[in-house]
């Protein structure tokens, strides 16, 4: 009794070893290899469901927000009755949210503007925020100048 495989049972093979390699490396949180998985799978079936909704989690999980995102959205447009999908999306878009508030928070805090703490992403006075910016920067370049042009004069004396 003999068996054979032709080039198109090969690969499918070959993709759903890949992506049971991905689900494996993900729960063992060996984002690297899940990756490296994925994209083969990828390059063989671009369309892959599995694989993208796995690489959005392994890009979700190493921080890569906005990339994860758009990966996940491109599965939803291949498949947009899946739930899990949906799912994974709305938590990833949600988690993105929240870094980029505490992130602005930081940076309010930095630029020492924390009276505006109760309002995350939002500057209710844009005026106030770009004017000094403006003349800080102007005020900046005309000092650098300043002491360049003094460099200059002492150098020649």
């Amino acid at each position: 009794l003999t068996f054979t495989l032709g080039d198109c049972d090969l690969l499918d093979v070959k993709v759903k070893c890949l992506n049971n390699l991905a689900a494996s490396q993900l729960k063992l949180d060996h984002y690297e290899a899940a990756l490296k998985s994925c994209n083969l799978v990828l390059e063989h079936q671009p369309g892959n469901i599995k694989a993208l909704f796995r690489k959005g989690k392994v890009l979700a999980q190493q921080g890569e927000f906005r990339e994860a995102i758009s990966i996940l959205k491109a599965a939803l447009k291949l498949e947009p009755s899946n739930k899990t999908i949906h799912a994974e999306l709305s938590k990833l878009v949600k988690k993105h949210m929240d870094q980029r508030n505490v992130e602005t928070e930081m940076y309010r805090k930095m630029l020492g503007n924390p009276s505006a703490a109760g309002a995350p992403g939002k500057c209710k006075d844009k005026l106030r925020w770009s004017i000094p910016w403006k003349w800080l920067f102007g005020a900046t370049a005309i000092a650098l100048g300043g002491v360049a042009l003094s460099v200059v004069i002492a150098a020649r004396n």
